[in-house]
Order: structure tokens, then sequence, then C-alpha cells
């Protein structure tokens, strides 16, 4: 399996993309990245990739001055829909998605950081990623920026005080608006790199939600990476049988 990789923020792709990394690395897949702080161009040509998938990052896709690359990626996500070629998006990827089939996106007033309780909808009973799992999740969170849903899409999961969580489009397109990969190091390093000793925000507040996103990591890890790997590996069964061939076999 050959997936195009976008990273769109700073991170550190193959450092900082947690269980996703990890469990196509196990099933033999290989992340190809593209990374936007090197001005890495979309590739015109798909055929020799089998999926896409666009990670988190810090920036946002409302942003005026990046318009012309969100633009360009949305050409890129279209590429891939057309060709029935799995897409999975992660927060900032999630909203690239969603920007990508018209829907707005744009700040939510607030920082949701930390361990959500996300409910399932019911429609996910017949879902390809999220069937068979408990319909509430705790999963990690950290983003400012929301989005509308998509015309078409079905929405899969709903939090309390961001509606929009997760949704389909089509058969193999997924966008997550939490960050079900992450590791306490992951979150450690964003914390860090974002939060702390940022002039923008309270730090005794910051102090207060690091301690608690520990917290949460002692109840909820192993819930959370059950809940990540059984979604990624899901997906990875689109990448490995594609739509196409499904279809094909119905006939």
């Amino acid at each position: 399996m050959n997936i195009i990789a976008i990273m769109a923020g700073g991170m550190d792709g193959p450092v900082e993309s947690g269980t996703i990394g990890r469990v196509i690395e196990q099933r033999g897949g290989t992340l190809h990245w593209f990374y936007r702080r090197s001005d890495d161009g979309f590739p015109l040509d798909i055929q020799a990739y089998d999926a896409l998938i666009v990670f988190g990052g810090e920036v946002s896709v409302h942003d005026p001055a990046l318009k012309p690359y969100f633009d360009d990626l949305s050409a890129l996500i279209h590429r891939f829909y057309a060709a029935k070629k799995p897409i999975l998006g992660s927060c900032l990827g999630c909203q690239a998605i969603a920007y990508a089939f018209g829907a707005k996106v744009k700040p939510q007033g607030f920082l949701e950081y930390g361990f959500t309780q996300l409910t399932l909808e019911d429609n996910c009973q017949t879902d390809p990623l999220l069937h068979d799992l408990a319909c509430h999740q705790q999963l990690f969170e950290m983003h400012s920026d929301t989005f509308d849903l998509p015309i078409g899409a079905i929405r899969l999961m709903s939090g309390t005080d961001v509606a929009n969580q997760a949704y389909r489009i089509g058969d193999n397109t997924y966008g997550f608006q939490c960050h079900f990969e992450v590791s306490p190091e992951i979150v450690s390093t964003w914390t860090h790199r974002e939060l702390i000793d940022n002039p923008s925000q309270d730090q005794t507040r910051v102090a207060e939600l690091f301690n608690t996103v520990k917290e949460g990591f002692a109840q909820h890890k192993d819930q959370q990476d059950n809940f990540a790997t059984t979604v990624v590996n899901r997906w990875l069964d689109l990448v490995e049988v594609p739509i196409s061939i499904v279809e094909e076999t119905r006939q």
C-alpha cells in the first residue's frame, strides 16, 4: 500500500503520526510525506498511490494566506475521490476534506483540548469503520476550528460542545475531528510547541488542562488505542480491497 500523507502544519510526520503510522507500518504500507513547510507540490498523477491521508496541524483552513494551498489540496482530494481511492482526515485534515466538498470551516470560539466524550450516531451500526464499537468513546481533541457538514456527508460522531466530530462522504472518504492516534509523548510535544509559553494563552489554565490530559491518558489510553487500531485497520481494509473490486464482486 502506497499512501500519500499530507502534513499542512509543522509536525514531523514519522514521529507524530502515532497509531495511524504504526498500524500502516505493521500492515506493510508506506506513507509518502508531502510537507507544506517544504513547499512540496501535490502530484497530478495519482496512479501510483492507493490512498490519501491528510493529517492535523496548527494552521487554519480559513486563513486567507493559505487559501491557494488548501485549494490545491482540495483538487488532490477530489482526484482521489473520483478514483474511488480511500481518504482519511484527522483534525485539520478532517476540516480540509470538508472544505474540499464545499463546507465552511470556521473558528469555534474556544480551544477543545483533552479527552472528550463522543457519541457514535445510529448509522455507525452499518459503517465499515465504526460498526460494533461502543456508542460512547473518550477520545483526545486539540482544535480551535470547526466545520459545517458537507452536503451529502453522513455524520458518524458528535460531541456536546462541538457537534460535527466525524463523517463519511461516499463509501470510503472519512474525516475525524479528534486525534485518536496520539500518545502521551505526542500530546506533550504539541502542548509545549503550541500552548506552553504562548503569550496568547493563560498559562495557569494551560497547566490545569495539561494535568487533566495526563490524568485522561491514565484512564482512557487503552480504550483510545483500541479504537484507533480498529478504525485504522478497517480503513486499510478498504485500501487493500478497492471499492471497484467490491462493486464487481457484488455484480
